[in-house]
Formats: structure tokens, sequence, C-alpha cells
């Protein structure tokens, strides 16, 4: 994989610029001393790997070089020895010190957890395999991006914590060895606030002369007569005050003056009496149209081919210059703000709309067929509504619309823009795309569907004497656990799990008092009028969460204020089953309010995911009992015929959440903010040398190109 990427990122023939660096080693190590070039510290680290800290300027080709160095480790290993993987450090999260419930402290999350995480996600090892790799150190981390974990503007805390957490990372022989890249200026910075890679040599990558440009041009255009020899020789005249050689001392920008003067002759070169920074800016803004081109016709050019069927570019197609330029614009306005994923590019409020409308629609769709199938399997005296026929549609509507919300999340938070296997050869068959496609639909949905239908079977268990058999009390503790526990599921994001701010404190105080006694107030009138009243305070609520000023805890307890308003029951024991319901609903909302403190989202969350992996082969047993359970109280509250419509939309709209996908993209497509094909899309960009894949998900080739994108109007 790695030898592909560097081919990719170096170009045809994978001309690598060998720059000079300045060597300063480690206190106390064998390695080299002062000015030397990339190839020679290749040479000398794969022998004996240990820490390295590779700094230069944006665009000197600190990535090109970690990924060669990582192609130069995986030639000279030995089967015993570490593997390297190369990822992003952006993501790391830092570390966490939490207070236990009798006041201890322990520190939560860090490094090694995310590497073993990483390798997980972005390389589908088993995750014990995983962790006993991490563990006995057989892993070379190759962290690419340390100047990328805080924004230019702030004070570099998450590298700092980041360099804290790399420190502590120790093999049998001391440091365990690494790889980090970092901007010069940042990483002055950083060692300025006593931060730096401990026992680490430290490289700092110099920029391209005139000689060295003239080397590429004659290696790229194999000694012909290319545009970029007028390029070359400013360089060297130090035209426009040097300005020329200043503004391609960069490889990067050396390969995009490449792409744009060496590959169309009526381009022309930078004029004298331009600036640096303004050739750079006219290099990043005809780089897109220019790449555009130049993949264009390599599509053409397999098409033509015999065998071009069979190539990556032949299964592509051609893209306008406009339309990418704008779908990249909106690529790189995520990734500035919270990170690339399919919901955040298309837009969160017509994700949402989408998600929602595809929820209400298979429900729909699904009462319209089901109920009426099921309802001649069982006997008439099983189907029966305990409240009313409006009640059970009701709540059936509010499941639907829990459940496109949940997809709206899903495509906003966890779905990122992961690479697939068009960037790679050979790619599968229609057989074998389908087969592995359906293979995920039932490994995702068969868990949900099975729980659905135990949820049904526990409704088919009807209240006996034997159940009435079981004293209130014991129904009282039933709902309370039951309505605590989904609460605290529900609950597993940090948009609902913790309070930012004061205001968010006020708002979980206030929604609840608010809601309860004017759901109390219109708790006899017709359920529809209950609704109209309700629309315009809930609507305000909705916005205000979506603008972050309602956290999703006031939210939460918002509806179970209506419940409890709608209902006047007893929170005595005496009670049952509805009564320790309420009083679930109530101990969650003291809970949230009470013990998540402003910026607890993370710390709880990392809880969540612990105790998940410790019990998580009891998940399963026990989510099939209280689904079991669950459904004997619906039948109780709703009736059966209540539990089977809850249960219709629910299956329904998990089934359908591909089509919740496929809408976001055909709304999205129309308005112009994704392509109708987004996978076919990014790949095409990634082989056009606009994006790379760090980590099994995609990121700009640069981040200077993601940077005047994003600068782009909005």
């Amino acid at each position: 994989m790695e030898v592909a990427e560097r081919t990719h990122m170096l170009g045809t023939g994978g001309h690598l610029i060998d720059l000079p660096v300045d060597v300063t080693p480690r206190q106390g190590g064998a390695e080299p001393a002062g000015r030397q070039r990339l190839s020679d510290v290749a040479r000398w680290y794969s022998a004996d790997p240990g820490r390295l800290v590779v700094t230069g300027e944006p665009g000197a080709g600190k990535t090109v070089f970690a990924v060669h160095l990582v192609v130069r480790l995986l030639h000279a290993r030995a089967a015993t020895d570490p593997v390297p993987v190369r990822l992003a450090i952006r993501d790391l999260p830092p570390a966490r010190t939490r207070r236990r419930w009798w006041g201890g402290l322990r520190t939560v999350g860090g490094f090694e957890h995310w590497l073993k995480d990483s390798l997980v996600k972005a390389y589908e090892v088993p995750e014990a395999a995983a962790a006993d790799l991490v563990a006995r150190r057989l892993v070379v981390p190759v962290l690419d991006g340390l100047d990328e974990m805080d924004p230019d503007d702030e004070e570099p805390t998450r590298a700092s914590q980041a360099l804290a957490e790399l420190n502590a990372h120790q093999g049998v022989g001391g440091s365990a060895p690494l790889v980090l890249t970092c901007r010069g200026a940042r990483y002055e910075e950083l060692s300025a606030r006593h931060a730096w890679l401990r026992e680490a040599t430290l490289l700092c990558v110099g920029g391209v002369d005139a000689e060295q440009a003239r080397c590429y041009v004659n290696l790229r255009s194999d000694g012909r007569t290319s545009p970029m020899d007028a390029v070359v020789d400013a360089m060297r005249d130090g035209t426009a005050g040097g300005a020329v050689a200043e503004a391609f001392s960069s490889p990067f920008y050396l390969g995009l003056a490449f792409a744009v003067y060496g590959e169309s002759a009526d381009v022309a070169p930078p004029a004298d009496g331009a600036t640096a920074g303004e050739i750079r800016e006219q290099l990043l803004a005809r780089y897109v149209p220019a790449a555009t081109r130049s993949a264009n016709a390599a599509v053409r050019r397999a098409r033509r081919s015999l065998s071009g069927d069979r190539t990556v570019w032949g299964r592509l197609r051609e893209y306008e210059a406009e339309r990418v330029h704008g779908w990249l614009e909106r690529m790189a306005w995520a990734a500035e703000a919270d990170g690339v994923t399919l919901g955040r590019v298309v837009g969160r409020p017509l994700t949402a709309v989408a998600s929602v409308i595809v929820a209400l629609a298979a429900a729909a769709c699904a009462l319209w067929v089901v109920p009426d199938a099921i309802r001649g399997l069982v006997p008439d005296h099983w189907w029966v509504h305990r409240e009313n026929l409006a009640t059970s549609l009701w709540i059936a509507v509010l499941v639907a619309f829990g459940m496109g919300r949940a997809h709206e999340a899903a495509l906003c938070e966890w779905t990122p823009l992961a690479s697939s296997e068009r960037v790679r050869q050979p790619y599968p068959g229609w057989p074998g795309r389908l087969r592995k496609a359906l293979l995920r639909a039932v490994s995702r949905n068969a868990v949900a569907v099975a729980g659905m239908g135990v949820l049904v079977l526990g409704a088919a268990a009807p209240f006996t004497a034997a159940y009435e058999a079981v004293p209130q009390p014991g129904w009282y503790v039933l709902g309370m656990v039951l309505v605590l526990s989904g609460c605290v599921i529900y609950a597993e994001n940090t948009r609902f799990v913790a309070y930012t701010d004061r205001r968010g404190l006020i708002a979980c105080v206030l929604v609840p008092l608010f809601f309860w006694p004017v759901a109390w107030a219109f708790a006899e009138v017709h359920p529809l009028l209950r609704a109209v009243c309700l629309l315009p305070f809930v609507t305000v609520v909705l916005l205000l969460w979506h603008r972050g000023v309602v956290p999703g805890i006031a939210l939460l307890s918002g509806g179970g204020a209506v419940v409890l308003g709608w209902s006047r029951a007893s929170l005595a024991p005496s009670g049952g089953f509805e009564s320790g319901a309420e009083v679930g609903l109530l101990a969650f909302y003291v809970f949230a309010c009470g013990f998540l403190t402003p910026g607890s989202g993370p710390r709880v969350l990392d809880a969540v995911g612990r105790l998940r992996r410790r019990t998580a082969w009891l998940t399963r047993p026990v989510g099939f009992g209280l689904a079991f359970l669950a459904g004997v109280a619906g039948e109780a509250w709703l009736g059966f015929a209540g539990v089977v419509y809850v249960a219709v939309v629910a299956t329904a709209a998990e089934l359908a959440v591909g089509l919740a996908t496929a809408l976001t993209v055909l709304a999205g497509a129309a308005l112009g903010r994704v392509p109708p094909s987004p996978g076919a899309f990014l790949a095409w960009a990634y082989h056009a040398g606009l994006l790379r894949v760090v980590g099994g998900e995609y990121q700009f080739r640069h981040r200077e190109l993601q940077e005047w994108l994003a600068r782009g109007p909005r």
C-alpha cells in the first residue's frame, strides 16, 4: 500500500528530490551530524530505527519523505522486526484524568490505546492482535502532521500533550522507535515551551535550489524541452529579486509548477514583478484546472486503449474543473471545522431532513403492509391497543423520528470519507462488490432486526396471572432500570452527554421546568391538539439545540418532562412500571445535571467505551433479555398491536439507513454540494493528485491546498 502511495505522490517514475537536510543527532547518539541528503538519512535510519523528528517549511516534502521512509523500512525489515505504520497524529485524542467515586484519580485513553484503535480501524487488524502488536512494540508509528493538531493562531496545547504521551511510549531498550513530522516554526515554538520529542534525532529539511530543480525537470521531461525550463532559468538567474527561486524552493510548489506549466504549453510561466506569495497563489489557482485536464486526458487515453477497462483510469469518468473546485471547497470547509464526513460536506440541515424523511417514509410503508400481515397470524384477542390506535401511531412516529436523527448523527459524526477499493488495483467486479455489500448489510442489521423480533416475542407473552404475582415494586424497579439504561445509551454522543458552559446548565434546568406544566395543562385534550400546541415550543428548542445553545441533555429531559406532564402519574412504587419509568427519567436528569460537569463529555464517552469493551460478551444476551422484558412491559402499556407497530417502524428505519445515505447524496448532488457518486469522484481526485490517503481516510494532497480552498467564498 505504501509503495503505491509513494508512487502516487511522486508521480510517474517516482522522482524523489534528494533534498539537503541538517541533522542534529540525539544526545549520545551515533547518527552522523551536519548537512546530509534525504537518501543518506533513509539509509542509516533503516539500518537502525530510532526516534526521528522531520521538520521543515510548508511543502518541504516532509510527508513524502515519511512515505519513502516507510517503504525503505518495509524493504529492509526481517520477519521479526517491527512494522512501520503511517498515521495522522492530528486524530490523537488527549489522555484524560477522571475522578473515581471514592475520590481517586485515574488517567484513561492515551497514545497506545489510540494506536491500537487505529490499527483496527485503518488496517482491519483484529483487536486482540493489534493490542498484542502495540504492547510488544512491534509497530513503528510514522506520525504525520503534529503541527495540524492546533490552529495556527492558538497555543499548541494538544501538540504539547501529544509530545508528552509520545515521550512516555517506552520499550525494553528505552524510548520506542517512531517518526514524527512537524512544521519547523511550530516545533520551535513547542521547544520553547519545553515540549519536544525526547531522545530523538532532529532533521530540518532544506529547500530546492536551482541545480536540483534542473535535475528534477530533466528527469520529468526525459531531457526534452519543457515550459519548465524558463522557470528553472528564472530560479538560477534570480529573476524578480529572487522571488521565483523563493516560490519554487518548496518541492510541493515545484511539483505544482510542473503540473501547471510543464503539462500545458498555452500557460505561460510567472512574469517578472510578482512576489513569491503571488506566484504561489497563481499556482494554487491554476492547479485544480490543470490536474482536472490531465486526469481527464488520462481517462480518455485509457478508454481508447485495448486494456483500458482493466486499469484505474478506465474505470473512472471525466469531470468539469469548476465542479471539481466547488466540491473540493466544501471538503476543505468541513476539514477546517470538525472533519470531513459525508453529512458535513452536504450540510447538517439537509442531511437531517433527508434522514428523517427516509425513516418516516420507510415507517409509513412498513405500517401500511406489515401489521395487517402479522394480524392474520395471531389470535384476534391479541391484537389490541391498550390506549388507542392514535397513541400507538404517535409513539411509532416518534420512534421513526429518533431513528432518522440517529442516521443523521452517523452521517455527520461517524461516516468519514474513507478510501475505497477504487484507489487500488485490481478492482473487484460487480459480483464481488455485491457480495461484500450484502455481507456488510447483513452484519450491520442482523442484530437490530433480531432484537426487534425478541421485542415482539416478549409482547406475545401476555400479562397473565404469572406476571401479576410479581409485586408492584418489582415492576417499578424494572421500569426504572429500563428507562435509565435507554437514556444512557441514547446519550452516547458528545452532543448529548454534557453541557459545555453555564448557558447549557441553565437550559438543563429551565427546559424541563417549562415543558412539564405545559404538558400537564394539555394532558386531557386531543393528541393532535397537544402536538399543535407544543410544536412552536419544540421548534424553538430544536433550533437552539442545533445552534449549540441548548445541550442534548436538556432536549432529552424536556421530552421526559412532557411524558411526566401527560401521564399525571404518582412516582410512588405502587404505580408499578409506569411510575418506575418516570423515576428513571428523573434519575437520568439528576445524574446529567449533577455529575456531568462542563466539558465532561470526552471523559464520559471514554468511560462508556471502556465499559463496553469489558462487557462486550454480555451485550447481546443482556440486550435480548432487556428487549424481551421491554416487549412484556410494552404489551401491558400499549398492547400487542402497539408493540408490533413500534418494532415494525424501528426495523424499517434501521434497514433504510442505506436509503438515507443515498437520499443525502442525491439531495447534495442536486444542489451541487457533492458529486452524484462521491466514491468515484474521491478515487478520481486521488489519482489526479488532489487527495492522498492516510490511515485509510482521504486527506488533501497538501495543507496549503486545503487552506487555499477553505479561503474561498462560503
